[in-house]
């Protein structure tokens, strides 16, 4: 989550007026423009899947009314060799969101030439469409299309020129700082345990491959934040924010799909004494995910030469089927009002409108967002993870379950249904 300030946070939940991006842009820490680029559209997408490396972009249309701004040299002040741009999200009515320090890695100008008639006393140009004394003058009329990404997209570019060990006393995350620090500062969220590393462990060519693989081995994942600093934070967080009816929330959704839902895991090697083939299944037995049951068999094949023994094979197959269980999921696609805020890896409450009336409350990980706006800004779009365990559970019970007693409470006159009869006349003695 991004730092916001307490009279900030406020103002994100009631009306105000509108938002703006403002953003400048950099280069060798200096302005490469004087103003900020005027900004008529933008959007914006963030991602936690460990699959991606680069996990935010962003697409900005710029106005250029003297043509200016769309690069020709690399050079230019957006051209792509190395201009970064500064995003500040300003809260209407409140103070501003640091939300980003993204690169330049497109810039693709839309230019409209438009040719107007000047009176231009005394010019007479020999065979010219124009008549004597006017003058034919281009108008540059022209938007241009920026795309920027954070920044590890510098330090994944830059490759490891040969292969890297730890040395001495290193510790996990203070290779992923080592790794990376020509780019940006590292800093440690709380809840993440840094430990030691073995020396034998190689790193060869990928940078951020292996920065990837050094925070998973600590449990955590990393994110940019709004000041160009890099963040390792856990996976498994406090809630930061509750979206709910009445609450910021617009509009949410979800879908389930049969996609890899498998229930038999079949892995197969050779015996390392006798070379004889080796092959073990493990499967779901109980529930509606059992093989053989109503979702019938869907199998799933892992091969390797490193499978050299039939327990092998056994333990790796278990591993898979608990590593799915524990895997699966329920994604909703939750609307928002704008919360600049929110960034994906945060984990948030999300409240669920549910047939009777109800609201079911899902704890999740937000592991994407999608953003846009224009002098207005649009909504937010979360995709949120939520356990299919923990989805279950919520259907079973309401938040105002838990504060419902064992005993009835006293009947009054005033909790008696209308039907039971009417109120004692008063009186004037009985008035207070």
């Amino acid at each position: 989550m991004r730092n916001i300030d307490p009279d900030t946070a406020t103002a994100l939940e009631g009306s105000r007026p509108a938002d703006t991006l403002t953003v400048w842009a950099w280069r060798g820490g200096k302005l490469v423009l004087g103003e900020p680029l005027q900004i008529i559209s933008w959007s914006e997408t963030d991602t936690a899947a460990d699959s991606t490396k680069v996990k935010q972009q962003m697409n900005f249309t710029i106005a250029d009314p003297d043509g200016t701004l769309g690069a020709w040299r690399f050079d230019d002040p957006l051209g792509v060799a190395g201009t970064e741009l500064q995003v500040i999200y300003r809260v209407g009515g409140a103070g501003a969101v640091n939300f980003a320090r993204l690169r330049i890695i497109s810039n693709e100008p839309d230019e409209v030439v438009e040719w107007r008639t000047l009176p231009e006393y005394g010019l007479e140009e020999p065979d010219s469409d124009t008549p004597p004394h006017e003058r034919l003058v281009p108008v540059v009329k022209g938007v241009v299309q920026l795309q920027a990404v954070d920044r590890t997209y510098n330090a994944d570019r830059d490759k490891l020129e040969g292969p890297e060990s730890p040395g001495p006393l290193a510790t996990v995350l203070g290779e992923f700082a080592r790794l990376t620090r020509d780019y940006f500062p590292t800093v440690l969220d709380p809840g993440v345990t840094d430990v030691g590393i073995s020396r034998l462990t190689v790193f060869d060519r990928e940078r951020m491959d292996a920065c990837q693989d050094l925070a998973s081995r600590v449990g955590a994942r990393y994110r940019m934040g709004g000041d160009g600093e890099c963040h390792i934070y856990p996976r498994i967080t406090p809630p930061v924010w509750r979206v709910e009816p009445r609450n910021g929330l617009v509009k949410v959704s979800r879908k389930q799909a049969i996609d890899g839902l498998y229930n038999r895991w079949v892995v197969e090697g050779k015996d390392a004494t006798t070379g004889a083939p080796v092959r073990v299944t493990v499967s779901i037995d109980t529930g509606p995910l059992r093989f053989g049951g109503d979702h019938g068999r869907a199998q799933t094949f892992y091969t390797s030469e490193m499978i050299t023994s039939a327990d092998q094979a056994a333990a790796y197959g278990v591993s898979q089927r608990e590593e799915f269980l524990a895997s699966l999921a329920v994604e909703l696609t939750v609307t928002t009002v704008p919360r600049p805020e929110l960034q994906a890896g945060d984990r948030i409450e999300v409240g669920y409108p549910v047939p009777a009336g109800h609201v079911a409350y899902f704890l999740g990980t937000i592991t994407g967002i999608r953003r846009d706006g224009t002098n207005v800004p649009g909504y937010t779009t979360l995709t949120v993870s939520c356990s299919y365990n923990d989805v279950i559970q919520a259907l079973g019970r309401t938040e105002w379950a838990d504060h419902i007693t064992g005993t009835l409470p006293e009947l009054t006159w005033d909790r008696m249904p209308a039907n039971w009869g009417t109120l004692p006349d008063l009186t004037w003695n009985d008035l207070p």
